[in-house]
């Protein structure tokens, strides 16, 4: 019986979140309605209600007709500090991996040739990588960077390297400043065979510039990218500033 100042749903709410942490694994089915009911002496209004908060808050989810189940815990990303996603990845103890999908140099579009400050006759190194985390994508990148500064980075096996790392460490430039959009889409067929989930799934698409330092020390335009995240995997942040 929960025995508390605070609201029956709120207590049961606590109660469940130690079980799951405790007791439960990923995907683990979590006790029914009616065994909380009878376990906490508490009515079925009071038993929704926390599985509800749980539920919109992704600790659990709710399948119709079978039961509610443990989720992942979705990764946190701050979205206000600029670092590579291999980055973040590993500060948070993860271990990413990456399946290449195009690693070429070419020719850009028009429109890629123009936020790099690129002739439509200068060649880029266009990669595209699916980023995985515990065996399950989580996100995918296409990268276009100016080849003038990164000859011969073809040569790199970006299957188990970070992008920036090789940028810095092999052609000496640093990364400055990073100018995004973010937008929720609807997944198409193709990313959603790429991301391991349904098409028509909501995603969040990143996409825009980085400006990074050359080794001469001058400025310019770096990079141009596009990456498209799960929603189920990731939760990003924005720390904000008051101006006075």
């Amino acid at each position: 019986m929960l025995m508390s100042s605070s609201p029956l749903y709120v207590q049961l709410k606590s109660y469940i979140t130690k079980l799951i942490e405790n007791e439960f694994e990923v995907n683990q089915q979590i006790p029914s309605e009616f065994e909380l009911m009878e376990k906490y002496r508490v009515s079925r209004t009071t038993v929704r209600k926390a599985i509800d908060e749980l539920v919109k808050e992704g600790v659990i989810v709710k399948k119709q007709g079978i039961g509610t189940f443990v989720v992942e815990k979705k990764i946190h990303q701050e979205i206000s500090d600029f670092s590579s996603c291999s980055a973040q990845l590993k500060m948070m103890g993860y271990c990413p991996s990456y399946l290449v999908k195009k690693a070429k140099i070419c020719l850009p579009k028009p429109s890629i040739a123009s936020k790099l400050g690129l002739n439509n006759d200068e060649k880029i190194f266009d990669l595209e990588r699916v980023t995985y985390v515990q065996d399950e994508p989580l996100c995918i990148t296409e990268s276009c960077i100016p080849y003038k500064y990164i000859q011969g980075i073809e040569n790199n096996d970006f299957s188990n390297v970070s992008l920036y790392k090789v940028i810095k460490e092999s052609y000496g430039i640093s990364v400055l400043n990073s100018f995004r959009s973010i937008e929720i889409i609807m997944c198409d067929d193709n990313l959603g065979e790429e991301l391991n989930i349904l098409e028509n799934t909501p995603i969040l698409k990143f996409k825009g510039e980085v400006e990074g330092l050359l080794r001469d020390k001058s400025v310019a335009k770096i990079e141009y990218f596009k990456t498209y995240y799960r929603t189920d995997r990731i939760k990003f942040y924005i720390s904000q500033k008051a101006h006075n």
